[in-house]
């Protein structure tokens, strides 16, 4: 069956324009369902962001940032700076 015109009779016998019939059908069938394809590159960038952050988190641990300031103490268990006292 070859390429039906927009304009000519639907195949289905309707009597309709192939336009107003089945060529929304038809078209539907040929592209890619839009929305699936938008959420699936969604969620891999989703995910790729939370491991990404995950493994920064992991890496950064509790070290010291740089040399301590006059009088204070680094402490790894609040990862921040104390005094010295």
């Amino acid at each position: 069956m070859g390429k039906i015109g927009r304009n000519e009779p639907c195949h289905c016998g309707s009597g309709k324009k192939y336009k107003d019939c089945h060529l929304q059908v038809g078209e539907q069938k040929k592209s890619p369902n839009t929305k699936m394809i938008i959420g699936i590159l969604v969620a891999i960038v989703t995910i790729i962001i939370v491991v990404v952050t995950l493994l920064s988190i992991q890496t950064s641990g509790n070290k010291a940032p740089g040399e301590a300031p006059a009088g204070k103490v680094w402490s790894p268990e609040h990862g921040h700076w104390h005094d010295a006292n």
